[in-house]
């Protein structure tokens, strides 16, 4: 009875702790899921878009260092709840062309052979999003992007970078269109740590080289109330040109914006 009573305190102190920390996760680990940032606050990182929140049913994002490169912007819509979920769409329309230019070069920085050229691209991405609260702390997150690329001509399928991460993400540059489904879960650890496990399914309408995916685990340590420190890892695997292949990436980035 003493052991019953002791183990039934244990489990309502865990629980609420793990409530008390659910917070965590919509204010400092909401990229990716349907929850947007609070009216008049941002975020950025390194690698991360800026994201502004513009209100309760808008925010805009860009991924600000690539801009002069890569001209870039989108927006994320709030859509309400439907049933446990939820639910918010992302828009977004990017131009790679500068920027697969200048890496058609020789020697440091050129990833593409210099006899290949790149028209007007237009990239459009448009996704759904849905959250649901999982076991009180935990939030799980499915998405599904649809991207489809705007070309001014034909491209050279010979011209493509053929890295992980980087390959099936330009890939309907080229041909065909990508669909990308994803699943992730976040949740808080400890008051100041939480963490990421996902899983990304890349789909190209295409004949060859058409499936890729990718396991990431990340942990997002808060070092204060603007800056976030994200680590982890993205395993790889994919059909490419030279063959099927497995790669694991160590990922790391810095997080920061508004007082929240």
């Amino acid at each position: 009875m003493k052991k019953t009573s002791l183990l039934f305190l244990l489990l309502a102190a865990i629980t609420s702790v793990t409530s008390a920390q659910s917070p965590f996760v919509t204010k400092y680990m909401s990229y990716n899921t349907a929850y947007l940032l609070p009216e008049k606050k941002w975020e950025s990182g390194i690698r991360q878009p800026l994201r502004i929140g513009l209100s309760q049913k808008a925010e805009i994002y860009s991924t600000v260092l690539a801009l002069p490169f890569t001209p870039n912007a989108g927006v994320k819509l709030a859509w309400g709840e439907l049933g446990s979920f939820r639910v918010a769409t992302t828009h977004s329309l990017s131009v790679p062309s500068p920027v697969l230019n200048i890496l058609s070069r020789k020697g440091i920085g050129g990833f593409i052979s210099p006899e290949y050229s790149f028209p007007f691209i237009l990239s459009i991405n448009n996704s759904v999003i849905a959250s649901r609260p999982v076991c009180d702390s935990a939030l799980m997150t499915f998405k599904a992007d649809f991207m489809f690329a705007i070309r001014g001509s034909d491209i050279d399928p010979q011209s493509t970078i053929d890295l992980p991460v980087i390959f099936p993400r330009m890939a309907h540059y080229y041909k065909g269109s990508s669909v990308r489904l994803s699943a992730n879960i976040k949740t808080p650890v400890i008051k100041k740590l939480g963490v990421e496990e996902g899983l990304q399914l890349f789909i190209i309408t295409r004949q060859d080289n058409n499936f890729f995916a990718e396991n990431t685990g990340y942990l997002y340590w808060k070092m204060s109330k603007k800056m976030l420190l994200k680590a982890g890892y993205n395993l790889s695997y994919g059909m490419y040109p030279f063959g099927n292949h497995w790669q694991l990436w160590p990922s790391l980035d810095l997080l920061f914006g508004s007082r929240r």
